[in-house]
């Protein structure tokens, strides 16, 4: 019965995607499949592929991961989502974010600034042809079965930093300079019948006549994961439209509650993507993408899994299939993931999954409140070194042991819960984000409290 509420009749949303960021807790190679077959079922007809680090990059093996997936998976993949008509579009940065590019010796000399390597200088020679090679590598195995290519684009805060870029800027603005870089990018996807696109981000602020550069060249997906979409947003499409340049909108089923959520914010995530369907009534839309981060950047923890967030990923689906959610959606979004086939690829496992990181998040937000405002109270601890009663430093003590091993059960639970959906090295690395700054902090208290000198 579940699965009947995501089918018949004309979906309010042409192109209905999901964002699979593979830089944090890959999936396995096997469960990579099953999840487009959870977005099938659930509706989706799209999904943006963000390999970075799983990819198995040929022109320069040093940016795999030590769990990079093999191209046989890559053409599984592909192979999967054309069987389940599901449109692949993969994602290759090609001015921010690129930590995992420009943190190697090898590409130093195309950083905009020495000590940042998140971003790329586009004025450097070199770095336009390098990004040319990353796509062509995609390309390589993503063969004719595309369609459309996102070359990034987004949060360059630093860009116009270094000399030459200053140049630039100062005689005709920071829209040439981000022109003159991605132009022949763009270029490259056209002459071989791929529609580009770019996050929004860094066009927020051009003129219609800077816009107007980009009508045809491009497309924009306009990303905003709060629950309301602002006015500078709406009037930003707005210019995008009548510049002539199609537009996606970018909801956040993931990866948008905190830099180390364990779970969701459900509340935030549907009234997001509500938002984005209100959006979707008021201008023309070339399709809608609901984003799952796994980190906010390369260098950063990763955030919580797409494991423990298959019913936002769900209710997305819906929402952008039927252009609402009922009062009860998400006991809907649940029943339909332990219905009939999906029974066997989300089922017991997802409820595990999201269960335990619920009880990981909130070990931490308790542990830390303990530990910061509860337990250090003895004035010993703040200089008073008379006022010391042994008694109470132990009872202390065991509150902090007790409050670690815990945290050390809750983990178990979510390295469990997570077992094959994601290989062991992720899930020891995740893990230990969470509970090392408990640790650690813990540790630093139990040295004081041991201290009487």
């Amino acid at each position: 019965m579940a699965m009947s509420l995501f089918s018949g009749g004309k979906s309010l949303v042409a192109v209905r995607g999901i964002h699979l960021d593979l830089k944090g807790l890959p999936p396995s190679s096997a469960r990579l499949p099953e999840l487009l077959e959870i977005m099938a079922g659930a509706g989706i007809n799209c999904v943006l592929v963000e390999w970075e680090d799983a990819y198995p990059w040929k022109t320069y093996p040093e940016l795999r991961s030590r769990t990079a997936y093999s191209e046989r998976t890559v053409d599984a993949l592909l192979g999967k989502a054309e069987k389940l008509s599901i449109e692949v579009i993969p994602l290759v940065q090609s001015l921010g974010h690129l930590e995992n590019v420009l943190s190697r010796e090898r590409f130093r000399h195309l950083r905009e600034l020495d000590s940042n390597v998140a971003e790329l200088c586009p004025s450097r020679k070199g770095s336009a042809e390098l990004i040319i090679s990353l796509v062509d590598d995609i390309l390589s195995t993503h063969g004719g079965r595309i369609k459309r290519f996102h070359l990034g684009g987004d949060e360059a805060e630093m860009m116009g930093s270094c000399r030459r870029c200053k140049k630039t800027v100062s005689l005709s603005g920071k829209a040439s300079l981000y022109l003159r870089h991605v132009t022949p990018l763009l270029e490259h996807l056209k002459e071989k019948g791929i529609q580009p696109i770019l996050w929004d981000d860094m066009m927020r602020e051009w003129s219609l006549r800077e816009l107007r550069k980009l009508a045809g060249k491009t497309d924009l997906m306009v990303w905003w994961y709060s629950p309301e979409i602002p006015d500078k947003i709406k009037k930003a499409m707005t210019r995008y439209s009548r510049a002539g340049i199609d537009i996606w909108g970018a909801s956040a089923f993931k990866g948008a509650d905190g830099v180390t959520a364990d779970v969701p914010d459900m509340d935030f995530r549907t009234k997001n993507v509500l938002s984005w369907i209100d959006s979707c009534r008021e201008n023309k839309l070339e399709g809608l993408m609901a984003t799952g981060w796994s980190r906010y950047n390369t260098f950063v923890v990763p955030c919580e899994s797409i494991e423990t967030s298959l019913d936002s990923l769900v209710l997305s689906a819906w929402a952008m299939q039927k252009g609402s959610l009922p009062p009860d959606s998400r006991k809907k979004a649940w029943d339909f993931l332990r219905s009939g086939r999906m029974k066997k690829l989300a089922g017991k496992r997802f409820f595990e999954c999201r269960d335990a990181g619920a009880e990981l998040q909130r070990w931490r937000k308790e542990s830390v409140e303990k530990l910061i405002y509860h337990w250090p109270y003895s004035a010993h601890l703040y200089g008073e070194k008379r006022r010391y009663n042994p008694l109470e430093g132990e009872k202390i003590s065991r509150r902090i042991e007790d409050c670690l091993a815990a945290g050390r059960k809750a983990a178990d639970r979510w390295r469990r819960a997570h077992k094959g959906l994601v290989d062991g090295v992720w899930l020891e690395y995740y893990v230990e984000s969470r509970l090392r700054p408990v640790k650690d902090y813990a540790g630093t208290l139990l040295e004081k409290l041991s201290s009487r000198t």
